[in-house]
């Protein structure tokens, strides 16, 4: 894990088997939350990956 991130989560009172038990939509989650970011959830994510799903390529496609 990095270093920044492993340092946030043990400030937020995390133990390192906390951590280790964390999926990574639960760590950024609690990243987030040291940093200030309040309310993400790991549903926050899955709905960005699904928005990400849905766009189409032409919208992702850089103009020339």
């Amino acid at each position: 894990m990095d270093a920044g991130c492993l340092r946030a989560l043990r400030r937020r009172g995390h133990s390192d088997a906390s951590i280790s038990a964390m999926t990574p939509e639960e760590a950024f989650c609690e990243y987030c939350a040291y940093h200030g970011i309040m309310n993400m959830m790991p549903a926050t994510l899955e709905m960005l990956d699904k928005l990400r799903a849905e766009v189409p390529a032409a919208v992702t496609a850089p103009a020339i």
